[in-house]
């Protein structure tokens, strides 16, 4: 016989979270931002290897090497000069919840 109700992850995860207040008293922490997966240095390195010309921005070509793209590259080249810097992508890699 086939169970009529089969509960997702979230609702078994949420009765879980419900548990442990009823247990401890005390609500349980959730963050709101998971941490970052990169810290800043190792994204300003991955940035340095995608300028593969060694002129300090990268093309549309050179940004499609990143690990991480936030955004699409019209979004991210904020002043429309066609190329992103690093300035541009350390904005919005903050924006974003990055370090």
């Amino acid at each position: 016989m086939k169970p009529r109700f089969a509960p997702s992850s979230a609702l078994l995860a949420g009765f879980a979270l419900g548990l442990l207040v009823v247990a401890t008293g005390v609500p349980a922490q959730v963050s709101e931002r998971p941490p970052p997966r990169w810290t800043l240095a190792e994204l300003l390195v991955a940035f340095a290897q995608a300028d593969t010309d060694g002129n300090g921005v990268l093309s549309r070509a050179e940004a499609q090497q990143l690990a991480i793209l936030p955004r699409t590259f019209e979004e991210m080249d904020q002043n429309k000069d066609g190329v992103l810097s690093r300035a541009e992508y350390e904005a919005l890699l903050r924006a974003s919840g990055q370090p």
